[in-house]
């Protein structure tokens, strides 16, 4: 058997950054509360719990004493407000990618467009980002374009780790929905690598 890996294979930035972050302090001895799965690993979170992380579905299942750490796909603001009220100390570990989609469909909310985010339903960093642009619409695929009523200004943004071709074909779709389209591309670079690596294996 010939076992080959991919060039741009391992954690990308913002996850490394998120791991080192939570086994640093647990290392320190500090009492750990990921506020959902770290990440998409379950042989890490696995790890973490067994060096004492927490894994708390929402705020208010963290115990008094424990440090909340937000995790790479970030939250909204509503959230920081709940850890606040409750005086928790915590650790934010939001990939600065994914913080520049949040910023993107605020400031696209803010100038009165309709934000369609391109990514998956239900994906924790997608569900993160729509309480920065109220209103805003999740589209997986151009052949959801079809349900969105017509409307004057569409402002769109990306989940970090979709593809380019997807995001063409959507926006290519959108036209037809609107006088103006204004697209953020908000793929992270490590994402558009790890695709092309995968690529070249195949």
């Amino acid at each position: 058997m010939e076992i080959r890996v991919a060039k741009t294979a391992g954690f990308c930035f913002g996850v490394k950054r998120a791991v080192d972050l939570t086994y640093g302090l647990l290392n320190e001895g500090c009492k750990v509360a990921t506020l959902g799965p770290l990440i998409h690993n379950p042989q890490a979170v696995e790890d973490m719990q067994k060096k004492g992380a927490l894994v708390a579905d929402a705020i208010a299942d963290v115990p008094a004493g424990y440090e909340v750490v937000i995790r790479s796909h970030g939250v909204g603001e509503n959230v920081y407000e709940k850890i606040r009220t409750r005086g928790l100390a915590f650790h934010d570990a939001t990939c600065p990618f994914v913080k520049k989609v949040h910023l993107a469909a605020s400031r696209l909310y803010r100038e009165g467009y309709q934000v369609v985010v391109v990514g998956e339903a239900g994906h924790p960093e997608v569900e993160a980002t729509l309480p920065h642009a109220p209103g805003a619409v999740v589209v997986g695929d151009a052949s959801e374009v079809a349900d969105l009523p017509a409307c004057k200004k569409i402002g769109v943004v990306v989940q970090t780790t979709q593809s380019r071709s997807n995001l063409e074909r959507v926006v290519s779709a959108l036209l037809g929905k609107a006088e103006e389209v204004c697209v953020v591309n908000t793929i992270c670079d490590a994402t558009s690598g790890h695709q092309g690596a995968c690529a070249e294996l195949a």
